[in-house]
């Protein structure tokens, strides 16, 4: 008995139609685009059932009538290969409409298939349409979408009692369409499509983004170019409008390392590798440009004037402040990403955190950490420099949650002066910023976890 037959459940004596009609069956739950291990091994179980079927009974003629005159049945497939017959060759034919199609404009192509007598026969298109859905459903062509739609409406498939799975020939779709984008000759469209996006200058920034995805593999060629403020979140709001997540879905000729590196750099949610190595060499530049317009300055100052004069400071002494500043960027640039992470467990809900009451914790552990450290260890000036951080997550907490959304003006900052003034004078009680701290806690708490859940 063939495998084939096994995998779709069939018994050895079923003929060609219970294989079609298995096979259709089976595609509805089995789609290209959700497992394409899973698609091409019930494709290669499906050629080999049918091939043995063919051979165990080679009296069968390809007319589903039964004689050269029936009237033709329609298929019951999804995607079900057309055997060729003397008069016509199904095969051939829709290998050459999907051709066309990759190569053709919506335009030309619908005149161009206007112009095939082999469709204008009732007898015939239905055959070919099949066929070359499974030829459509088997190509790793690009295509853009307009053409799809086109062979759709051509050949029924969008009907509403047509069989084929509309959810399968939308991922088959989307597939090609992500294939078709991001070729070279197509950027103005990938343009179009990151105008919606709101991203500056669409046309320069696909460019960019193609030439970015496309190039050869090169761990610090890509690190430096990830330097930039805003190109992480850029590059990934264009593989998100592409609809590519991961590396299984990465079409020619973008390189699959340089998409999963993109990836991982605007993975906020989590820490890993290149977002430290990101952070990391960007408090290196910093550093580096400030160590630079420290000993700038020192030096201009001492070649503006002379070295005898009065308040003018050594070049070791601008040398020693190029230094600890370097350093305190370096240290920055590399614990940023730890604090953009946290920061991001912080605002999200909880029904997306894996241990929402542990999210709940920071707020008060710190506010009772830095009342210790004023009153209980004698480290007033320490717990300040606490209360105050502690105090502005708690607000970015209740601020972010809470999805409000406040237009300044004038006005509106005329009116806050009042409340800078105080909060400055509140500098000197840190105790009055723990409180606030755990008003906006609590507020957030009561809204957003005990609100939800009543």
């Amino acid at each position: 008995m063939s495998w084939g037959l096994e995998l779709l459940e069939l018994d050895q004596d079923a003929d060609e139609r219970a294989i079609k009609r298995a096979y259709a069956q089976r595609l509805r739950v089995t789609r290209p685009d959700d497992d394409p291990v899973a698609f091409q091994q019930l494709h290669e179980a499906y050629q080999a059932a049918l091939a043995w079927a063919k051979d165990r009974d080679p009296q069968d003629a390809a007319w589903p009538g039964g004689e050269p005159d029936a009237p033709l049945q329609s298929s019951a497939s999804a995607v079900e290969p057309v055997q060729s017959t003397a008069g016509m060759d199904v095969e051939a034919i829709a290998d050459r409409i999907l051709a066309e199609a990759v190569q053709q404009q919506p335009e030309a192509l619908q005149a161009w298939l206007a112009q095939q007598p082999e469709l204008w026969s009732l007898q015939w298109k239905p055959r070919i349409g099949d066929a070359l859905l499974e030829a459509l459903f088997c190509s790793a062509e690009p295509m853009q979408p307009d053409n799809v739609d086109l062979l759709a409406e051509v050949f029924g498939w969008d009907e509403i009692g047509s069989s084929v799975d509309p959810y399968a020939l939308d991922a088959q779709r989307m597939q090609m369409h992500r294939r078709w984008i991001v070729q070279p000759g197509n950027h103005h469209r990938l343009a179009e499509l990151l105008q919606r996006c709101d991203l500056p200058n669409p046309p320069a920034t696909a460019r960019a983004h193609m030439a970015w995805l496309s190039r050869p593999w090169n761990h610090w060629q890509a690190l430096l170019t990830s330097v930039s403020p805003r190109r992480g979140r850029d590059l990934n709001q264009t593989l998100d409008a592409l609809g590519i997540d991961d590396a299984d879905q990465v079409p020619a000729p973008l390189q699959v390392r340089q998409v999963a590196f993109w990836r991982e750099i605007g993975a906020v949610h989590r820490l890993n590798r290149e977002r430290l190595l990101q952070g990391l060499l960007r408090g290196v530049a910093c550093a580096v440009i400030a160590a630079l317009l420290v000993l700038a300055v020192g030096v201009l100052g001492r070649l503006a004037t002379d070295d005898s004069a009065a308040g003018i400071h050594p070049i070791a002494t601008y040398a020693r402040v190029a230094l600890y500043a370097g350093l305190g960027l370096t240290l920055l640039g590399a614990v940023a990403p730890i604090v953009q992470t946290f920061l991001h467990w912080q605002v999200q809900d909880e029904h997306l955190s894996r241990s929402p009451r542990v999210a709940l914790l920071p707020v008060p552990l710190l506010v009772a950490v830095s009342a210790m450290m004023m009153h209980g260890w004698n480290l007033r000036s320490a717990g300040t420099l606490l209360a105050w951080p502690v105090l502005g997550l708690a607000v970015w907490r209740w601020w972010r949650r809470s999805q409000l959304e406040i237009h300044f003006n004038g006005w509106m900052l005329l009116a806050m002066l009042p409340f800078v003034k105080l909060l400055m004078l509140g500098m000197l009680h840190a105790e009055l910023a723990l409180v606030a701290a755990l008003v906006f806690w609590g507020w957030d708490v009561w809204r957003n976890v005990l609100g939800r859940r009543g």
